[in-house]
C-alpha cells in the first residue's frame, strides 16, 4: 500500500486547483490567491469551494495548516464530496456541503453558537468533544488539522490534540473514491480572508 505524502499546494500557484462556479453572473462565490506563499480566501458574496481537482483515495489523512485574523472569520476543510461540476448545481459550492462533510473553522459557531457549528466540529454532525477547551491558537497563528478520514469514521486533531469523532451512517454522503466516482477535498471561502498552507495528503 503506498503510504507516500502528497503536497497539494506548491507555495507558488493554483496548479491542480479549481474554483467553484455560480451560473448566472449575479453572485460571485469567492477566489483564493496565494500570498507570500500561502492561499488566502478572497470571499464573495455566496460561499466558495477551492478543490483539488485530483480525485483523493478512498482512505486518507489530510493535513492543513490555517491561519485567522479576525474572530468573525469562518472557513473550513471539505473532505470526500463529489465533483462540484457533476450535480447541475447553480452554485457549485454547494455539492460539498451537501455530499460531503466540513471540518469548520468558525470559532463564533455561527449561526447560533452551536457547538456542532463550531470549529473542528463535522459542520451540523458532530461537534468536538469539549467544544469549550479547544486547543486553538491565538488570533495571527497557525493552527493545524490532521483529518483522518477511514471507512466511514473521522478523526479530526487540532494543534496535537484529538477533538472530534465522527462516525457517518448517511450513505449518501461522504462515499470514498472508487473507480468511476472520485471524491475530492478542498477549501472553503465563507468569511474573512483564512490563509491556507501546508496543505498534505497520505493516503492509508
Amino acid at each position: 500500500m503506498n503510504h507516500s505524502s502528497q503536497t497539494l499546494f506548491d507555495g507558488r500557484s493554483l496548479a491542480g486547483w479549481q474554483m467553484s462556479t455560480i451560473r448566472g453572473g449575479k453572485d460571485d462565490p469567492g477566489h483564493f490567491e496565494v500570498v507570500d506563499g500561502v492561499l488566502e480566501a478572497v470571499p464573495g458574496n455566496d460561499i466558495g469551494l477551492l478543490w483539488h481537482t485530483e480525485p483523493a483515495p478512498a482512505d486518507f489523512q489530510l493535513s492543513v495548516e490555517w491561519l485567522s485574523t479576525r474572530r468573525d472569520d469562518n472557513s473550513g476543510v471539505f473532505v470526500r464530496f463529489p465533483n462540484p461540476e457533476s450535480r447541475g448545481y447553480e452554485a457549485t459550492a454547494w455539492v460539498a456541503v451537501d455530499f460531503g462533510f466540513e471540518i469548520q473553522i468558525d470559532d463564533l459557531a455561527r449561526p447560533d453558537g452551536d457547538p456542532a457549528h463550531k470549529t473542528a466540529a463535522v459542520y451540523e454532525q458532530q461537534a468536538p468533544d469539549r467544544p469549550e477547551h479547544l486547543p486553538v491558537k491565538p488570533l495571527g497563528e497557525w493552527n493545524r488539522f490532521d483529518i483522518r478520514v477511514a471507512g466511514q469514521t473521522y478523526d479530526i486533531t487540532l494543534n496535537g490534540v484529538p477533538v472530534t469523532h465522527f462516525v457517518n451512517r448517511d450513505s449518501g454522503r461522504g462515499v470514498p473514491s472508487r473507480p468511476g466516482e472520485p471524491s475530492y477535498v478542498g477549501i472553503q471561502a465563507h468569511t474573512g480572508r483564512v490563509r491556507f498552507r501546508n496543505v498534505v495528503l497520505v493516503p492509508l
